[in-house]
């Protein structure tokens, strides 16, 4: 399968997704001067697939600075056990605090789908199944639970 591109749109980049508080987070440190080199761990609370982590790197390359990022992360599709790091960021924090919204709402939904899909596909047994996911979601959202049905 030929890797995806994803294009970040620019309302992830101006922070109007996040919740709140981050994007305020990141403004209060600016005002006082403070920017530590902060990192930042993420874990499910149950097993599954991880999907979604392509699309956050894409993200993440866009928004961390070059010369002092590390990003470690399971590859995608790679199943994971609960409270497992499947996500490690280290980089100045001003950079990604107010990502952490959009960051943990892809990988989320996508290894929701991506977990459910895999549980169809075992319970299959071999036998060919169909997504008609389509159908109960938002529109714009469709390509991306496609992408994550199979992975």
């Amino acid at each position: 399968m030929p890797k995806p591109r994803f294009e970040i749109p620019d309302s992830w980049l101006s922070g109007e997704t996040a919740d709140i508080y981050f994007p305020r987070t990141v403004e209060i440190l600016k005002r006082e001067g403070i920017n530590p080199v902060a990192t930042m761990e993420v874990f499910p609370r149950q097993a599954g697939i991880l999907c979604g982590i392509e699309e956050v790197k894409a993200l993440l390359a866009k928004v961390l600075p070059e010369d002092n990022r590390e990003v470690w992360a399971l590859s995608e599709g790679e199943p994971f056990d609960r409270k497992e790091v499947v996500l490690r960021i280290k980089a100045p924090y001003q950079s990604y605090g107010t990502y952490e919204t959009t960051y943990l709402g892809i990988l989320a939904h996508c290894s929701g789908w991506a977990t459910a899909a895999r549980e169809c596909s075992d319970a299959a047994q071999g036998i060919p199944i169909i997504s008609f996911g389509a159908r109960h979601v938002h529109p714009s959202v469709v390509g991306i639970m496609e992408y994550s049905a199979i992975v």
